[in-house]
């Protein structure tokens, strides 16, 4: 824990009891108004760091009752000290349901599966809303009037739509593959799109050269300490939906990894701050074969990523040189999880599978998710009976695509009979009896 000053202790709004910056590698520390995503001294990548003391008790002044039902639920222990004035952003964004599977925990072996659902996360139905929500908010407690960002889809909505709130200019740049609805949507929301040749890794690579050369902000670049913070609400609210009760294992889907290492801290604050007893969960990675880095060192027992050319269609993860993965690594083995990966095949399944025990339709990294909860049920690596929250990231509506196994249904007569024979077929398939074979039983 820091021993800095709360440097914003005595601001008239704040309750953030963010202290300061530190090294993830080095552990130099810097004072936050500096900002910087990256270390000066080794280049390494910074995180925010608290006053976990003074949090405590903060939180302990403010009934859990009292507060907002939104990302900003333990301020106290997000980054941003003008969060009760205008900088405030998506205040829709963050508590999702808590959604206990029955249906879905049957047809893969486990008595108590949860889904954290953030496909109905606002306002642009992912995950993200949470993560872009505290960039844009420290970027208007900045006093920037413009935001850009890399993006694999999911990024690029929740820049334009939360900007959109804000008024401010957003400019999202999309490597090649990309999903064209998603695109569409950010347009649609007043952001600017740059379509680049290349794929996420070498797309980031540039954009950060381009922050560095216009001091344009981005907001999973140069905002990225922040923006990172906004991930540790998913843990928040998970330990919180289960009646302050930390589950058994959490399992997350990896790109950067930024959801899953912040999951981690976000558990350890939990602790901290005296909320509840989190060290025995687990957190368990969900990775496609086609971009599997993570998985892979889990795996193997390696302690550095090697960079892989993504070739999934979960075009979401197909990050390959993940730059929170040994941050992810260290989380996973530290809490005991593990990590599986699946192929395109077994993903779309798993979309199939969420949507028709669930009602939920999600997108191909859900799809991952889901595929991997079953996959490591069927091994054995979860025990029946332990409570497992599975996140779902994202809508499947802003990923709609042509199911590999399903094409779409030929046109028939419109009458009556032919109509009839196609309902025939389809009780059928779902194992009932079609009335006309009932009234001839």
């Amino acid at each position: 824990m820091s021993t800095a000053p709360n440097q914003a202790g005595d601001l008239q709004h704040t309750r953030s009891c963010a202290t300061e910056l530190v090294c993830r590698k080095c552990e130099l520390r810097s004072p936050l108004a500096d900002g910087g995503a990256y270390c000066p001294r080794c280049g390494k990548s910074l995180d925010v760091d608290y006053d976990y003391e003074l949090a405590a008790r903060r939180i302990r002044e403010t009934p859990m009752h009292e507060r907002p039902l939104n990302i900003w639920f333990l301020e106290e222990l997000l980054p941003i000290h003008d969060a009760i004035g205008p900088t405030r952003v998506g205040e829709f964004a963050g508590f999702t349901p808590l959604i206990k599977a029955d249906r879905l925990g049957a047809a893969v072996g486990l008595r108590n599966l949860y889904l954290k659902d953030d496909s109905t996360s606002r306002p642009s139905l992912s995950y993200k809303d949470r993560v872009v929500g505290m960039a844009v908010a420290r970027l208007l407690e900045l006093g920037r009037k413009e935001i850009g960002c890399v993006s694999t889809g999911n990024v690029g909505t929740a820049v334009a739509a939360l900007a959109a709130k804000a008024g401010v200019a957003a400019y999202v740049f999309y490597p090649n593959r990309l999903e064209s609805t998603k695109a569409h949507a950010c347009r649609a929301l007043g952001a600017k799109v740059c379509q680049v040749e290349g794929n996420y890794d070498e797309a980031n690579k540039a954009c950060r050269a381009l922050a560095e050369a216009t001091g344009l902000e981005f907001a999973n670049i140069t905002l990225r300490p922040f923006y990172a913070e906004g991930a540790k609400t998913e843990a928040y609210e998970i330990v919180q939906q289960l009646g302050w009760r930390s589950p058994d294992r959490i399992v997350s889907p990896a790109a950067g990894g930024t959801l899953s290492s912040r999951i981690h801290k976000g558990l350890q604050e939990l602790e901290k701050v005296g909320l509840a007893q989190t060290a025995h969960t687990k957190i368990d990675i969900a990775q496609p074969d086609g971009c599997n880095p993570i998985a892979e060192a889990i795996l193997n027992g390696a302690s550095e990523i090697v960079p892989v050319k993504p070739t999934t269609q979960a075009h979401s993860l197909g990050i390959g040189s993940p730059g929170d993965g040994v941050f992810v690594i260290e989380a996973v083995r530290g809490r005991g999880g593990t990590a599986a990966s699946v192929s395109d095949k077994e993903i779309f399944a798993g979309i199939d599978l969420l949507a028709s025990t669930e009602g939920l339709l999600t997108e191909p990294a859900g799809g991952t998710t889901v595929a991997v909860v079953k996959k490591l049920a069927a091994e054995g690596r979860l025990d029946p009976d332990e409570t497992v929250v599975a996140i779902v990231t994202g809508n499947g509506l802003k990923t709609l695509y042509d199911h590999p196994a399903k094409p779409w249904p030929s046109k028939v007569e419109c009458n009556t009979e032919t109509m009839r024979s196609v309902l025939e077929g389809f009780q059928r398939e779902a194992g009932l009896v079609p009335a006309s074979e009932r009234l001839h039983a």
